[in-house]
């Protein structure tokens, strides 16, 4: 079944409306350039981005940049810079009549007037053009903003007290090879304490102080001294305030959310979704290939009927082959002249063999020849920029291997059944609903017998939306996602215990680079976890997204705060040396500030392809594949700033001021971002709501508690001096003591002087130190007959150790009581509850909705790849259109022809001028009867139900 419409180019589902009235490019690829070409001649110098300028003006007139600089035959770097301004980077329609607060952005290739937007001049309420994921990133990233600077100016009293003599009489000062000189300016207002007495101490050794041998001395006679921290922290009057801001924070994050969550509701409280009436089924009998009997079974629950019937078979392996052959397949295309048949085996290799003595014959210049011999083997190594002759190679070896799998037989694995209404989805969920054990085990005795399919207890849930489906993955096992994910942590602790290692090697060499080494590491770990999820298996977007978001997110948030703490001694949290906590987080933060955004701005791999590989293709259409922008992930962008929120946290009551930092580096962020929107990125999917909310409800609320957890024993460790007074002290006359012996690389003193009339104990005032569970963080930790904390720090110790007891418990319950007692309730009994209202729209009543249609999308493809014949479906239900080739030509069920192929691929391009009335070529049609089971699936199937007054409808 067919219908006409207006063809349309993909793109990414923002806030468009997909049916809006705008012109659709029905264009051939003659047409694309030619209009490129007039793009390229009648783009105004105020209209190009500042690179276009210089490129055209200056670089591409010098043959280094450009080796066919001159030749008329070459490639025109012009018209790919207006590639990429009008095609890629986003633009806005100049005539638009629609609320002045919201600059309509423009289909990609618009001929009406168009501009780009500007990173500077462009509001805020703008963004929700890029879908409801990226308004909400940028809402949420200001939103935090503020909130660190209000944290902030309520923590000047702490600020002030720090920066006082009240705090530390001596200063803010540190030695350095052996004169003393004043600690940076943005460290003056932390509790760095330049201030310390030296005290007889009665049973100190060298041992105990050997991370520490500045704060060790011993005289000739045999007297141990010992520096103690002579600054009055970690006192009532300062614990409050940082206590106050804790409880402020916890509640406008809570503000904070159910804001944003208004927000997301005032975007999709219009949107219905196929989700909302479908069901799937992930237990069905491997035998169940019949469309017509998942049909008849799940009609006993639908008011009206079952609309769509997707049978997804486990045949993942096939999948990834057909999709990394056309992967390889695209590549060689824009290597190879026009018009040389790919599926010839014969006339691809001669067109390679005469590329390669082409460029053998030609001059390599030495950038190209040093990038040959020092990158290119390692991208080679991922299978990226593969020479011609060996994607060549790897389209026949696949298609050899896809063969093989051809001919295997293939299970079900998975079933989605799409009714009319939502009242079919919701009954045949509630009924449906039993415990994973009943399923498991096959309990058809507990339950229903009209539920039960071909002898089998149906595993029933409410599936996810249809482009978040990972089709090449549904057929994984349990036991190999679990395994998969397994591998990744573990790499991904290594990872963080290798980036440990060398920073803590960098520190100990050149303490000034620690920041910066840091902060690079926050930016080139993240790549290699992305690459490592290639090993994972999921099923679905929101899954393989929150996999990527939490190690990312684990990594960055050990590797910014908690690493600096745990590799430096426990007497060096507020001590001034560079090595020292509070100035490395310091460096870290300064680093944060501007390396990380300049990174980013830099875009340096973005740059390399535009003005390395770019001016040395051979085709235009190759040139262009370079300026495709820069693919950015909005988990990544979020863990960058939970980053920053937990590192304020975490150091919020020894470094007050990093709240400044934080607002002025999320700040920077946003700016950096929004600018990187509007310039150097490039088009993405559609992304929703999923990881706004992940990020609320548990890394947001998880950096709040550990604010409290870290504060607390913050405070119950103060002064970090590893010193005790103890209530059977012995008397000490207060002397000057010469003849010091220093340890072994201490500058040595010339005399101490000791005003303190009792003798000291050690005592290690570290939690890790402690015999027994250590929390909460109360006078306790104490040793008994020991004391370290004064004046009132008992009290404050007390009241935050409780209060973070409580908030951990909290936090625990609300946030993971009801997910724990679901999971466990969900093994003996169904747990289904519907989550929104009844619409009552029928499915097919429903413009823009689609079924579930198996398909994948490929980094580099400008369309999914469809894994399933479709020539029976509504082209309104697979929720694309390509305006110039077929479905046919998206189908990798035609690419290698095998046994029960139901037919041939038809593969028409438009041509002659472009018109209005012209349509996107057509597959064959076919009526819905005749679909038939192969009597061996290879791919998965879908088969259409329409009512019938659609079909009347239609008819007419």
């Amino acid at each position: 079944m067919k219908t006409s419409k207006e063809p349309y180019v993909m793109r990414p589902q923002t806030g468009f409306d997909r049916h809006a009235s705008q012109p659709a490019l029905n264009m051939t690829d003659e047409e694309v350039d030619q209009m490129i070409s007039t793009f390229a001649e009648q783009d105004a110098a105020r209209q190009k981005t500042w690179s276009r300028l210089v490129v055209e003006n200056y670089l591409s007139k010098w043959r280094w940049y450009f080796p066919r600089a001159g030749d008329s035959r070459a490639p025109s770097l012009s018209k790919a810079y207006a590639y990429y301004e009008h095609i890629t980077l986003p633009r806005r329609v100049v005539s638009d009549a629609s609320a002045s607060h919201v600059m309509r952005r423009a289909v990609p290739g618009e001929t009406q007037a168009t501009e780009l937007y500007s990173p500077f001049k462009t509001r805020s309420s703008t963004l929700i053009e890029w879908g409801v994921g990226v308004d909400l990133y940028f809402t949420t990233l200001f939103l935090m903003a503020i909130l660190l600077l209000c944290a902030g100016l309520i923590h000047l009293p702490n600020i002030m007290f720090y920066n006082s003599n009240e705090y530390s009489p001596a200063g803010k000062v540190r030695v350095v090879d052996n004169r003393t000189e004043p600690i940076f300016f943005s460290l003056a207002s932390s509790a760095i304490c330049s201030t310390a007495d030296w005290v007889v101490c009665a049973d100190c050794t060298e041992e105990q102080w050997i991370y520490s041998p500045e704060r060790f001395a011993k005289t000739a006679d045999g007297v141990v001294l010992v520096a103690r921290n002579g600054c009055e922290g970690g006192q009532f009057s300062q614990g409050v305030v940082n206590y106050v801001v804790a409880f402020l924070l916890a509640g406008a994050m809570a503000l904070v959310s159910l804001y944003l969550r208004a927000r997301e509701v005032r975007f999709e409280e219009d949107k219905i979704t196929a989700s909302d009436y479908t069901v799937v089924v992930r237990n069905p009998p491997p035998d169940a290939y019949d469309p017509d009997d998942w049909r008849d079974f799940f009609s006993q629950f639908a008011d009206k009927q079952v609309t769509g019937v997707t049978i997804a078979l486990d045949n993942h392996v096939l999948v990834r082959k057909l999709v990394e052959r056309r992967v390889y397949m695209s590549n060689l295309r824009l290597a190879l002249p026009k018009g040389v048949p790919l599926d010839d085996e014969t006339a691809v290799r001669g067109a390679v063999g005469q590329i390669v003595l082409e460029s053998q014959s030609e001059r390599q210049g030495c950038l190209v020849r040093v990038f040959g011999c020092l990158v290119l083997p390692f991208l080679n190594f991922f299978n990226m920029l593969l020479p011609v002759e060996k994607l060549a190679d790897k389209v026949f070896t696949l298609r050899d291997e896809i063969e093989v799998l051809l001919k295997k037989k293939y299970d079900v694995t998975s079933v989605f059944v799409t009714f009319e209404t939502e009242e079919g989805q919701r009954a045949a969920l509630s009924a449906m609903s039993t415990g994973k054990l009943t399923a498991m085990m096959n309990k058809t005795s507990a339950v229903t017998p009209s539920i039960v399919f071909q002898d089998r207890v149906l595993r029933v849930r409410e599936p996810t939306e249809p482009s978040s489906v990972r089709w090449h993955d549904l057929g994984s096992s349990t036991m190999r996602k679990v395994a998969g994910r397994a591998l990744n942590f573990c790499i991904t602790l290594l990872l963080v215990s290798a980036a440990g290692w060398i920073v803590a090697a960098i520190r100990r060499k050149q303490p000034w680079i620690t920041g910066p080494a840091v902060s690079v590491f926050n930016s080139v770990i993240p790549l290699i976890i992305k690459i490592l999820m290639v090993f994972e298996r999921h099923t679905s977007e929101g899954s393989y997204q929150s996999s990527l978001y939490l190690k990312i997110t684990l990594f960055r948030w050990v590797n910014t705060a908690v690493l600096t703490k745990f590799i430096t001694p426990f007497t060096s949290t507020v001590a001034p040396g560079r090595l020292d906590v509070l100035p490395q987080i310091n460096s870290i933060l300064w680093s944060e500030l501007w390396l990380v955004p300049a990174l980013r701005l830099l875009d340096l791999w973005g740059n390399i392809q535009k003005h390395f590989f770019a001016p040395r293709c051979r085709t235009q259409e190759t040139m262009n594949s370079f300026f495709q922008g820069t693919y950015y992930n909005l988990g990544e962008r979020y863990t960058d700033m939970t980053k920053i929120l937990f590192v304020c946290f975490f150091y919020s009551s020894l470094f007050p001021t990093t709240f400044f930092f934080g607002f002025a580096i999320l700040i920077v962020q946003y700016c950096a971002d929004k600018y990187c929107l509007m310039r150097i990125w490039g088009w993405n999917p559609e992304l929703g709501s999923e990881l706004a909310s992940f990020s609320r409800r548990y890394f947001f609320s998880g950096a709040v508690v550990a604010y409290f957890l870290v504060s607390a024993y913050a405070w119950a460790q103060f002064p970090y001096d590893n010193v005790c007074d103890s209530v059977n002290s012995t008397y000490v006359a207060p002397a000057t003591y010469v003849n010091i012996l220093a340890p072994p690389n201490v500058p040595s003193l010339q005399s101490i002087t000791v005003t303190q009339e009792a003798a000291v104990v050690f005592c290690s005032q570290s939690w890790r130190s402690y015999d027994g569970f250590s929390f909460p963080p109360t006078p306790r930790l104490q040793p008994e007959g020991l004391t370290w904390m004064r004046g009132t720090q008992e009290a404050l110790t007390i009241l935050y150790g409780w209060t973070a007891c409580i908030v951990a418990a909290l936090f625990i319950v609300f946030f993971f009581g009801t997910g724990i007692v679901n999971f466990s309730l969900s093994w003996v009994r169904g747990v289904y509850e519907a989550a929104n209202q009844n619409q009552h729209i029928d499915f097919s009543s429903n413009d823009g909705i689609n079924l579930y249609i198996p398909q994948i999308r490929s980094f580099g493809l400008p369309f999914p790849l469809l894994a399933c014949d479709v020539d029976c479906i509504d082209d309104n239900l697979i929720g694309w259109s390509d305006p110039v080739h077929s479905f046919d030509y998206h189908n990798i069920i035609y690419d290698i022809p095998w046994d029960g192929m139901p037919r041939q691929r038809v593969e028409v391009q438009l041509s002659g001028p472009s018109s209005p009335t012209m349509t996107r070529p057509a597959t064959p049609e076919k009526p819905l009867s005749d679909f038939k089971v192969p009597i061996k699936p290879v791919f998965s199937m879908v088969k259409y139900y329409p009512p019938v007054w659609k079909t009347k409808l239609e008819q007419h």
